[in-house]
């Protein structure tokens, strides 16, 4: 993956992104909305999903566009080990096992979990971070804080703790 978008030009971008869509458009940058939105073909009885999904429809547009994307990604070459990475046998091995077709099922009931867990948390980390901080929502910059701390701990305590 060689040309990859440099950090400091695709987070400002995404910034951008989110005035915008704010302005121009009067809907909030998401992915998690297209949970429920899918939730209400299927299961019209239960209150949560019986709502107007009409406005949700461009969310789970963009979420399948990502999945897509990353589909195409991973089989047109796109997805590879780093070289740095080959090296270090234990985090190859652990992403060669992880990344294998044999996961499918997992990486699908996963999503559908964490799915539900986002919509049931009103958001998911990065719609928290990104939309909810950037309209000074208390609760999502008390979860962002909690999500670096909780990463810090994983990064710096867990996984030497594991490898």
């Amino acid at each position: 993956m060689k040309d990859v978008l440099a950090w400091y030009i695709a987070g400002p971008l995404i910034g951008l992104i989110v005035p915008l869509l704010l302005l121009l458009r009067e809907k909030q940058f998401g992915v998690s909305s297209s949970y429920r939105f899918i939730g209400s073909k299927f299961f019209k009885k239960i209150d949560y999903f019986n709502y107007k999904s009409g406005k949700d429809k461009w969310q789970f547009h963009f979420a399948l566009g990502l999945v897509f994307a990353g589909v195409f990604s991973i089989y047109s070459g796109g997805f590879q080990i780093d070289a740095e990475l080959q090296e270090s046998t234990k985090y190859a091995e652990i992403a060669r096992t992880i990344y294998s077709a044999d996961n499918i099922l997992f990486f699908f009931f996963g999503g559908i979990v964490i799915g539900f867990g986002a919509r049931y948390a009103n958001g998911c980390t990065a719609g928290h971070c990104i939309m909810g901080v950037s309209q000074f929502s208390l609760s999502s910059i008390v979860s962002t804080v909690c999500f670096f701390i909780g990463g810090l701990f994983a990064s710096l305590v867990l996984i030497p703790l594991l490898f």
